[in-house]
């Protein structure tokens, strides 16, 4: 008897493992925004680099670059994109 029990308490918790990612794929996913191209340049290495102060969206919040810093490794990515 426990041992049935204990195998419909595993097959509920498998339900609800197998539910929550379905319900997650269903959101529709924002594309992030557009990014200022004319506010970046590619570097000699081939590093975006910030040509004037600019704020642009992260996946935390707002980031300011200052002039001359050069994107994170996502902000890179991002901007090979859509700047080419």
């Amino acid at each position: 008897m426990q041992q049935r029990a204990s195998r419909g308490v595993l097959v509920m918790w498998v339900a609800i493992g197998l539910a929550f990612p379905a319900l997650a794929q269903q959101r529709p996913q924002n594309p992030p925004p557009d990014l200022p191209c004319d506010a970046f340049k590619k570097n000699e290495e081939g590093e975006w680099i910030a040509k004037r102060n600019v704020t642009v969206p992260a996946a935390f919040g707002m980031v300011e670059i200052k002039v001359g810093q050069p994107a994170d490794e996502e902000l890179q990515e991002r901007l090979d994109v859509q700047c080419k």
